[in-house]
Formats: C-alpha cells, sequence, structure tokens
C-alpha cells in the first residue's frame, strides 16, 4: 500500500509536468537519447568549437533513455518523466530494505513511509536527469553490499555490487567516489595478514573497473586519451572558479557558463577554441588548467564555495536561485516551491538521527556514501545533485522519529525501559 502511494504521488507529479519542455540538461539527455534509440549512436558534440565526437554526457542515463523511446515506439520527454516516477517508486522500496535489514521492521515501515510521501524525493525523482537512475542503482549496491554481511559466500555479492557502482559511476561521474566505501564494506573486519580476506574487496573494485571498460575503450578510440567516463570536469570546474563567480555579489561562488559568462580568461580560451578548431577533449582540459590555476592563486575560495553551495543544496537560503534553478531542471515554480520549503525540515530532521544510538550503530561506510557525494559542493550547489543523499536523510528520520515514539513511550510509563516490553502501567 504504501509503494502503491508512492507511485500514485509520483504519476501525480508527471501529470503535472507532462507538458514542460525538456531544456538545458534534461533537454540535452533526452536529444542525445533519441539519437541513441534512432541508431546513429552519441550525437557530435556541442560544447567545443571544433564539433567532433563527444563523451561530455556520462552513458549511463541516455542508455536507459534511449531503451524508454525505443520500446514506446517514439521519443518525448514525459515518457522519460514516467520511468523516473517508477524508477522513484524503486528507490522508496530500497530505502525500506536497506532500513529494514540495518534497523528492523518498525524504523523499516517508517523509512518506507517518510520515502515514499517526502516532497525532494518525489518531486526530484520524476525530472529527466541522470539522478532519476543513478538513486535506484546506488541502493540497490548499498542492498546487495548489506545482503554480502548474510551470506555465507561474499563473492557473489561483491561481484554484483561492483557492477552496480560502475553502472553508478556510468551515470554521473562522482559515482567513481563509490568504490571507496563499497570496497570497504567487503574488507575483513580485522587486519588481516591473509590476502584472501581482501579478495572481496578486490572483487568490487575489479568488477567495477570491467564495467566501466567498454565506455572508457570507446573513449580511447576516439580520442586517443584516457577518459573513463566523461571529459566534462574542466567545463564543470571553469563554471565555478573563475572571476565572476568570485566577484558575484548576488549569489557568491555561484556556477555559471564560465566562457559565456563574460569572464575574461575564459572568453580569451573560447576565442582560441575558435581559431584553432579545439574539439571537444582539448576544449576541456584548457578550461580544466585554468579552473585549477584560478584555485591556486585563491585557494581559500573553495571553501567560499563549499559553504554557500550547501545553502544551495539543501534550500538553507536564496530561494529565488533555488527556483530558478529547479526550473532548470524542468520543475515548474509551484512544485519548486513545495520541495524548497520541505527540504530545510527533512535535513533537521535527520540531524537529529544522527545522535540516535542505532545510527552510530550502522556500518561506518554506509554513512561515508553520502559523505563522498556531498564532496559536489565544492564545485556546484546544484539541487538535483542533493538527490543522492535524501534516502540516506530519509533513514536518519526514521530513526528519529522511532527513537522519539520510544523515548516518549518510556517517558509516560507505558514501557519497561529495561525490558521495552509494556508495562505494569
Amino acid at each position: 500500500m504504501v509503494l502503491a502511494l508512492a507511485l500514485a504521488l509520483r504519476l501525480t507529479t508527471v501529470a503535472l509536468t507532462f507538458e514542460t519542455p525538456a531544456q538545458f540538461d534534461p533537454g540535452d539527455l533526452s536529444r542525445t537519447a533519441q539519437s541513441i534509440a534512432q541508431g546513429h549512436g552519441y550525437p557530435p558534440t556541442n560544447r567545443a568549437p571544433g564539433g567532433g565526437a563527444s563523451a561530455f554526457r556520462p552513458p549511463g542515463y541516455p542508455v536507459f533513455l534511449a531503451a524508454v523511446y525505443a520500446i514506446a515506439g517514439r521519443a518525448a520527454p514525459s515518457l522519460g518523466r514516467l520511468a523516473g516516477a517508477f524508477l522513484g517508486t524503486l528507490s522508496v522500496a530500497l530505502i525500506g530494505l536497506i532500513a529494514l535489514r540495518l534497523w528492523g521492521k518498525r524504523v523499516g515501515l517508517l523509512a518506507l513511509a517518510i520515502g515514499a510521501v517526502a516532497p525532494p524525493l518525489v518531486i526530484l525523482s520524476t525530472a529527466l536527469i541522470s539522478e532519476a537512475l543513478f538513486v535506484p542503482v546506488l541502493l540497490a549496491a548499498v542492498a546487495t553490499a548489506l545482503e554480502a554481511r548474510r551470506a555465507k559466500r561474499q563473492y557473489r555479492w561483491a561481484i554484483v555490487t561492483g557492477v552496480l557502482v560502475g553502472i553508478a559511476s556510468l551515470t554521473r561521474t562522482n559515482g567513481l567516489l563509490l568504490l571507496l566505501p563499497f570496497a570497504l564494506a567487503f574488507a575483513p573486519a580485522r587486519r588481516r595478514r591473509r590476502l584472501s580476506a581482501w579478495m572481496p574487496a578486490a572483487a568490487v573494485i575489479l568488477a567495477a573497473s570491467l564495467t566501466i571498460a567498454p565506455w572508457a575503450l570507446r573513449n580511447w578510440s576516439v580520442f586517443h586519451a584516457f577518459i573513463p567516463i566523461s571529459d566534462e570536469s574542466g567545463y564543470t570546474l571553469a563554471g565555478t572558479y573563475n572571476q565572476v563567480s568570485r566577484g558575484d555579489r548576488r549569489f557568491p561562488a555561484v556556477w555559471i557558463e564560465a566562457e559565456h559568462g563574460g569572464s575574461p580568461e575564459y572568453a580569451r580560451i573560447l576565442r582560441k577554441a575558435r581559431m584553432e578548431r579545439w574539439n571537444e577533449v582539448t576544449y576541456g582540459n584548457h578550461l580544466q588548467a585554468a579552473a585549477i590555476a584560478d584555485i591556486k592563486s585563491d585557494p581559500a575560495y573553495v571553501l567560499k564555495v563549499g559553504y554557500w553551495n550547501t545553502i544551495r543544496m539543501f534550500n538553507i537560503g536564496e530561494a529565488r536561485y533555488a527556483v530558478n534553478n529547479l526550473h532548470d531542471t524542468g520543475i515548474p515554480p509551484a512544485l519548486a516551491l513545495i520541495e524548497i520549503d520541505s527540504s530545510p525540515l527533512l535535513l533537521m530532521l535527520a540531524i537529529g538521527g544522527l545522535f540516535a544510538g542505532p545510527a552510530r550503530r550502522a556500518p561506518k561506510w554506509l554513512w561515508l556514501i553520502p559523505a563522498c557525494l556531498f564532496t559536489t559542493v565544492f564545485v556546484t550547489g546544484f539541487i538535483r545533485f542533493r538527490s543522492p543523499i535524501d534516502p540516506f536523510l530519509v533513514m536518519l528520520v526514521a530513526l528519529f522519529v522511532a527513537d522519539l515514539w520510544e523515548t516518549l513511550l518510556v517517558k509516560l510509563a507505558f514501557v519497561n525501559p529495561q525490558s521495552a516490553q509494556p508495562g505494569p502501567g
């Protein structure tokens, strides 16, 4: 019943945004998927003056979206949003399963219910963005890693987990950071000198690497350069580490398209790129070098970027920015305001859950996952990048509510604090 409610809410959200045109990233992802579905493969780049092949978009979500378009027989952003509604419901199921495995039936049901109705999870899961696929794949990897703890032979689960981490990395480039927590999930509990004890962790890394390898080989054959996932890092870094973003007083340290935003250093790179007809990789490398030079000139600015992007990502301030940012993701203002107003409450309750005893008893690698994903604030504060963190916030909220409920029962003398069974009162 809870999952049916979750799906109904997501389908309703899709219905409210059915005619929303796909622009910016959603539009680019849809065009890429349409080209793949029609058998033309990845479309040429629109990021470099020299044109040519592209490795800008990680292939995971466009390939998934292309499969949706191929099955439906036509390419329409609304179909991608419908698929996102089902993926979002799958994410809710996985949140409940993970919480059940870690903390029992009560917390599992609470996490399931909260994940089903929490506006940030409902609204963002129906947008035409790569996080729609990234989140359920990530949660599936967590579920398989937890299942390995119950199994006698971990190798099978280690391989499945590694493949899922590889798919997540092919969906979003920061998925590569997940190799650390998931390898630790299969590391031996105690330090052992035997090499065999570390083989499950090695299997995770190997399986993930083999999953990524075909795309890396494609990039090598096309660009003659080692590009495991994407060449977007230079373009992304340059959007934040430039003179215009640094001097912006309205939205401090905000991400912009640096080479088109009036930043002198990137304008010079763009002029040279047009003259010499650079391809995507060459152009990205020059942008990345300039961004790194900008960071070295003022390392303290990195902390300023992290501070302001944390505020933006969790909707703690700058409501106008949040509405515009969500609009670029294909979310209309009314739904954007619901997401913006509910996010701080979700965050505050999750912070309360951090102090609950069960949260501290969870495996350390579990909380390392959102910590790794949080590092994106040092580049950009796009609200969609919080989507993979939200399921962990939901689990913490469930822990907080369960702990608060038990505390209230104890104080009201309905529960014996020693046995946690109904007392004489």
